[in-house]
């Protein structure tokens, strides 16, 4: 079993919903064993609407290749497309940034959008670990 810690982003006019949707359509794909907060953050480029983000920590049977696969398959279900992106919309951003305990997007991971959240879940996920030993 791999553990992927992912991060979850929208900055739609209906973002509450998109995050919703996003959630919904990993628990019926994957393993959801945490998940942070919602909380807002700025476009990294200072131009764009604020993000809506969480993080989750999910586990499932897949490899990396095909859990990316996966996330870019949910955001084309939530209606992310190349022109929705140079419109500065975002629907649904979904990235691992942690794969079994190395950091694989390590840009991202230094990142407000992601430590925000990463903070709260590696509280609980710590907590979780530590009550299995």
């Amino acid at each position: 079993m791999n553990t992927y810690v992912i991060s979850i982003g929208s900055n739609a006019a209906d973002k509450a919903e998109r995050l919703a949707f996003g959630f919904d359509e990993l628990g019926s794909r994957v393993d959801v064993v945490a998940r942070s907060q919602a909380y807002v953050t700025p476009a990294l480029n200072g131009r764009d609407a604020d993000y809506l983000n969480a993080v989750a920590v999910v586990r499932t049977d897949v490899d990396l290749d095909s859990l990316t696969a996966l996330l870019k398959h949910v955001e084309t279900l939530a209606g992310r497309t190349p022109q929705s992106k140079m419109s500065g919309v975002v629907p649904l951003d979904l990235d691992t940034v942690i794969a079994d305990g190395t950091v694989v997007r390590p840009g991202d991971f230094n990142q407000q959008f992601f430590q925000i959240g990463w903070n709260q879940i590696n509280t609980i996920w710590q907590t979780i670990n530590d009550s299995d030993r």
